[in-house]
Parts: structure tokens; sequence; C-alpha cells
């Protein structure tokens, strides 16, 4: 098991690799943000004014709405083994997806800046227990990595490291306030001064001191360990384990009651684990590019063309300079002017009239004439069209994503859009994916807060109400991603695609009641429209009667 030395030491490690990051992150943030000057020291004497192209911004925006998840949701496959209930676990799952999916964006936008980017998924106090996990998204330099391991999969640690108000940190871990050596609160990126513990804060208050949290997933010994630099001087940990409330919808807290809610604090071990007993970590990890070498670093997308984009604003500065120049300019013979005229030539003023005292038979034209101005040469034009091209060969975007309009069937946009073999299909397998992890780490989440109990649930038909518990979110399923697969419009998709598909599906011979159960279930209708009506009685035989007819009696013969 780890110690708070070998947390110290791990979070030391961490440290030192992103304090050499530091300026390099705050570059990319500032090319994306067109602050591309505002960061850098140069001589302002000159009064020169920097021009920026929104080149960088415009990159990522483009990769952004190509990758733009409108509606997440999953689809689950059942599990081997027959575990668990799969339309239970997709529609919890797609509940909560719709209320993530700025957290998505979010998430996306940091990893195509960044070299990557996080999704933690963390307990939080509520009653209704649907709504018992919260999700932010996470810049790179707020997890602790394993980077000597070869996938997510195989580390020995993942931690998140952040800060936290010194009054919640006492109540959330039951310290008393007096055993930590708060610090100011700064930002990570934006840090330029030393904010180590017992520094000075530029505000003095109780709500301006800060404690560093680092939770540490122990993935060897199944353990959760929450350390502090501030706490101790990290001498021990600060807590073992999570607390998570855990039960089923209150009907007094419900109400309005003032009813405390169940806390339970687990400290045996990680307490997300999957069907197969496997520690599930709640951190999803985004990774668009890798270095081979250390994959859990990333690669940034906006990194990876940083120099086009600083040779396009320098190169635009240089233009706006020589169009500034380009000022109009005259010589003239010393005391050809009274001042009132040069004065009037300055102004530059339409349709005014400046007298000039020439002697008889003297020439206008040889007493002033307009000073030359160098042209601005036709190379820059080419040197940034160049470095445009180069920007955009680097992003191997389909043209048509970029608006471009080509020679390229509509055939061939819906296979380049479905995940074939181009950029953005490659990234979207990477979007989708974390997808479905959160899904699943949500599902696994969720089993651990309901516990014991159950909660009443009311899914689509066929299988109507039921009641979630437990045992239902417990399974080994695969999940796929599907955009807009639980929302009114692609029900509305999902509608229209049957009653076209109906008359063919009679044709090819698919019993109508069959048919009849499905449209019942996709659109919704009432369960006793889906009973097929009895077959009409089969015609009879000429002469006899109909089944319970009595017969005639005959007439007897005298």
């Amino acid at each position: 098991m780890l110690t708070p030395q070998h947390v110290q030491e791990i979070v030391e490690q961490h440290d030192e690799y992103w304090q050499d990051k530091r300026p390099r992150m705050r570059e990319l943030r500032s090319v994306y943000f067109t602050r591309f000057w505002s960061d850098r020291e140069y001589d302002s004497a000159d009064g020169i004014l920097r021009t920026e192209v929104p080149k960088a911004y415009a990159v990522v925006e483009s990769y952004l709405g190509s990758l733009y998840a409108r509606n997440p949701s999953v689809f689950v496959q059942s599990d081997l083994r027959g575990r668990g209930n799969p339309e239970v676990a997709a529609a919890t799952a797609n509940q909560y997806l719709l209320t993530v999916r700025n957290v998505i964006e979010d998430a996306t936008r940091l990893a195509l800046i960044y070299p990557c980017a996080f999704v933690k998924l963390a307990p939080v106090e509520s009653v209704d227990p649907l709504k018992r996990v919260a999700s932010t998204a996470l810049e790179p330099w707020a997890v602790i990595v394993d980077d000597t391991a070869g996938s997510w999969g195989h580390q020995r640690w993942v931690g998140h490291t952040y800060l936290l108000p010194l009054d919640e940190a006492a109540v959330r871990f039951e310290t008393a306030p007096e055993d930590f050596t708060p610090r100011a609160y700064a930002r990570w990126i934006d840090t330029r001064r030393n904010t180590q513990p017992g520094t000075e804060t530029q505000r003095e208050g109780q709500y301006d001191k800060w404690v560093r949290v680092v939770e540490l997933y122990d993935l060897v010994d199944d353990k959760l360990l929450v350390w502090s630099p501030d706490y101790n001087s990290g001498q021990e940990f600060l807590f073992q384990g999570v607390t998570v409330q855990v039960g089923a919808l209150d009907p007094e807290a419900a109400e309005g009651d003032d009813v405390e809610p169940e806390l339970e604090h687990e400290e045996t071990g990680i307490p997300y684990k999957s069907a197969s007993g496997r520690p599930v970590v709640p951190i999803v990890p985004l990774y668009f590019s890798r270095d081979p070498g250390v994959p859990l670093r990333g690669y940034s997308l906006v990194d990876r063309s940083y120099d086009q984009f600083r040779e396009l604003n320098v190169m635009r500065t240089y233009q706006a300079q020589g169009v500034r120049r380009m000022a109009r300019q005259w010589f003239m013979r010393a005391g050809f002017m009274s001042e009132d005229a040069v004065a009037k030539l300055s102004a530059g003023r339409d349709g005014e009239v400046i007298e000039v005292d020439l002697q008889p038979g003297m020439p206008l034209e040889g007493n002033i004439i307009p000073a030359p101005q160098a042209p601005i040469p036709a190379d820059i034009s080419l040197y940034s069209q160049t470095v445009e091209a180069d920007i955009r060969e680097a992003g191997l975007l389909a043209p048509f994503t970029r608006g471009e309009v080509t020679k390229a069937t509509a055939t061939e946009q819906n296979l380049l859009a479905s995940y074939t073999s181009s950029e953005i299909g490659r990234m979207a397998r990477q979007r989708d994916e974390v997808i479905t992890s959160i899904a699943r780490t949500y599902n696994v989440m969720l089993s651990v807060i309901l516990g014991d109990e159950a909660e009443p649930l009311a899914l689509p038909n066929p299988v109507g109400p039921t009641m979630l518990s437990a045992d239902d979110l417990t399974g080994d399923f695969r999940y796929w991603a599907v955009d807009a697969g639980s929302t009114p419009a692609g029900d509305l998709a999902k509608r229209q695609s049957l009653v076209e598909l109906a008359p063919l599906l009679l044709q090819l011979g698919t019993p109508a009641s069959a048919l009849l159960e499905e449209v019942v279930r996709t659109f919704q209708l009432p369960e006793e429209l889906g009973q097929a009506a009895p077959p009409p009685p089969e015609p009879l035989p000429e002469g006899l009667p109909p089944e319970g007819a009595v017969p005639p009696v005959p007439t007897p013969v005298e």
C-alpha cells in the first residue's frame, strides 16, 4: 500500500513535469484566445500596434463543430452471463448523459487545445438518487497519471489534485481547521508567484483560505487515499475511502421535511467495482493524439501547428505596419505655401480649395510632388497563403467540414462522416469512447448509491413501470454511443422509418401480430391496441348448418 511519503513523491514528480510545461500551456491558451502578443514582452516604445489572426480559434472550433455530440446517448448490449437489465441500464445512462452535454463539449475543447483532457464524476448529496453524481471537465495538469504505463487500464495509480476552501475541507474530512496550513487561491495556469502554504494572500479573510487536496486511487492495493501537503506537513493521510449518500428517494425529504441524509463511509477500498470485481476509477480520459513513447501524456492539436499560428500573427502585423506607413506625404519647395494652406492640405477635406500664390508663368508641378512609397512585397502575401496551407494540411480535415465546395458526391461525404479513414472520424471514435465510459461509470456509481434499496422508474413499453435496483445495473454490459438516440428528434426518425418499412416487412412475410406489437411499442400506444383481433370464422360447406344452430325437426309422414 502507498504511504504518505510515496504519495508525496508522486505529487512532486507530477508538479515538476507540469512546471516545465506551464509556459507552453500559457502560449497554447493565448493563441486560442487571440491574445498571442499579450503574454510576451516586446518593446512598446516603437508605437507599433500588434495585429493577430484568430486562426487557432477557427481551427479548434471547426473540429469542435464536427465532433459536437448534439444529444449523446448509448445503446446497451446484454451481458454475456445474463446479469443485470440492459434496458434499465440504458435508461439511467441516457438520462444522465443529457445533463453532461456541456461537460463533454468543454472536455473536447480542452483536449484540442492542450495535450489531453479528463471528465471526473463525483458523488454529491441530493434527495434524488439519480442526481447524486456530478461531473466536470478537467485540464491535463489536474490529473496525476502513471506515465510509465502503456495504456490507461494498466496504471498503478490515478489521482486528481484540486484546491478546496479551508472550511469545506474541515467539514468534509472531519478535521479541525487549525490542522491545516492554508494557501492563497490561484489557478495553476495563471500562477506566476509562490503560492505554497504559509504565503501571504492578497486579501485577508475567512473565505480566502484554501488547501490543496490530492485524491489518489491505488489500483494495485485497491485503496482510495486522500492526501494534502497542507495537512500535518503531508506526513499522514487526510482521509481514506469515500463518503457516499446511500439509499433510495426519501418520501419525507421529497415533501420538504428536514431529513438528514444517510451517508455511508467506505474505507475497505475503491467502492466502485464492475461486475467482474475490477475497480472503476471515476475519471474518464480524452486523448485525441498520443505521444507514442509516453501514451498517457498526449499531444495537442494546437501545439502541432503552433509555429504556423505564430507566423500568421507576425506576418499580419508586418502587413498592418506597411499599410499604415503608406500615408499621403508631399515634397514641397520651401515657402511655396503658407501655413494655412499646408494645414488644409494635411487635413485632406473633401472639396477643399487651397490657394497658392505663384509667380506669372511659374508651373505648379515643379513646386510640389508626392513622396514615393515602397510597395509591400507580394512575397509576404504568398508566404501567408503558404502558412495557411500548412495549417490545413496539418489538420487533415475533410474539405466539406471546413465549408469548402468540392466535387465529392454526397455518398463520399457520408462515408467520411461515418468514421471512415479520416482524421475527424478517428477523433469521433475517441469522443464516443468518452460518452460510453461516462455512461458505464455512472451506472457503476449509481449501483453503489442505491445500496440495497430500490427506486421506481417509468420506462417505455414493453418494459413499463419497474423498480430500479443495484442488481439491474450490475453487469458487464457493452455500451455503444448513439447521437440523438434518446431524444424526441431521434424517436421521430425511428417512427418515420418504421412507417416506411411496414409495407415491405409485410410483403417479406413478417407476421402482422409481431409488426403490430412493434408499432405499439414505438409509438407508445395503449397495450390494448396490440391485441390482435380474432380471426373470422371459416365458411362452411354448402348444405351444412352453422355451428351451434338447432337442426330443424323433421315432419312426420302420415
